[in-house]
């Protein structure tokens, strides 16, 4: 690939992560180390400021795009997100020694770092991107878990955009077109399981000494999911390992030798998710509805969805 698609490929894939800003190398080194863990999860990119060359005349053609962000172990930043002709691409950016700032040189991101956020609602993040012949920083991101920017978001933007010297024409509010940043949202990945629903008995009994639970779910060939799930209990931690196969055209996943008799996503915009689980064995059978979100605690208007669907007895995991 030429240094020049790949300086486009590149800042695209970057500026996925939240709205950004770009700055000169020079002002990067004030600019404020917020823990990263505050920023996991899935979100929208709803605006940008950049220092590219070619930004300010390509920005109008710019959509929404979408980044689920994680932490690995090793606390690198892992970013899947939708890029230049909704691709879905991920970049591993490696802690630096001091402070929460990631880098990747390789890739051409010196500079890795958020700037601010609610801890809810939206964030800000600066990345400097240098290359042979260019440096650039792509330094304030707006992103946010839905795709209505607030107003507060907004004006935070605005501030840090001219803080760190953007011009007008080198910010913009990205295309409300949503096509791409869906692609880069699948349900795959880590869940927190913060509410449970069930007609099994048995199961609800004890709730109050309850913890939360914890999900993954992976993709384990074409047509099937792995999906490991883990409750704490009076017994200490427990966990169960699934190999689901999909049932033809349906949405619905199963493993009926294991007791699965349907692994369903009923809601979800990927930040957090209503699963329906129905277990079935010797002739007993159980429903149950799992609440998952990205984070270990849950929106309002998530957790109404979930009450919403729940028809039988449900308990919030503490």
């Amino acid at each position: 690939m030429a240094l020049g698609d790949f300086r486009k490929t590149g800042s695209v894939l970057l500026t996925a992560l939240l709205t950004s800003v770009s700055a000169p190398c020079a002002q990067a080194v004030w600019l404020g180390r917020l823990d990263p863990r505050q920023l996991l999860g899935s979100w929208y990119v709803l605006a940008v400021a950049s220092g590219e060359k070619g930004f300010a005349v390509e920005k109008a053609t710019k959509d929404i795009e979408g980044v689920v962000v994680t932490l690995t172990a090793e606390n690198s930043l892992k970013m899947l997100s939708s890029r230049h002709r909704c691709d879905v691409g991920a970049v591993l950016l490696r802690r630096q020694n001091s402070g929460w700032v990631f880098e990747n040189p390789s890739l051409g991101v010196s500079d890795c770092r958020g700037l601010g956020t609610d801890f809810r609602d939206y964030a800000i993040v600066f990345t400097q991107l240098e290359f042979k012949d260019e440096a650039f920083s792509t330094g304030s991101y707006t992103v946010s878990h839905t795709e209505l920017a607030s107003q507060e978001a907004v004006r935070r933007f605005t501030r840090w955009s001219r803080a760190l010297g953007f011009l007008s024409q080198q910010q913009a509010a990205l295309q409300r077109d949503l096509t791409c940043a869906h692609k880069a949202f699948q349900f795959s990945g880590f869940w927190y399981v913060l509410a449970v629903a069930s007609d099994g008995q048995g199961f609800l009994p004890g709730r109050h000494t309850r913890k939360l639970g914890a999900s993954t779910v992976k993709v384990h060939k074409v047509g099937r999911l792995k999906v490991v799930l883990a409750f704490s209990r009076s017994q200490g931690c427990q966990s169960y390992t699934l190999i689901l196969r999909k049932d033809g055209k349906k949405a619905v996943f199963r493993n009926t030798l294991k007791g699965v008799e349907g692994f369903h996503v009923l809601s979800t915009d990927y930040s957090f998710g209503v699963v329906y689980l129905r277990l079935g064995r010797a002739g007993r059978t159980a429903k149950m509805l799992l609440f998952l979100s990205r984070r270990d605690t849950s929106s309002f208007p998530s957790m109404k969805r979930f009450v919403d669907i729940a028809t039988c007895a449900h308990t919030i995991l503490p």
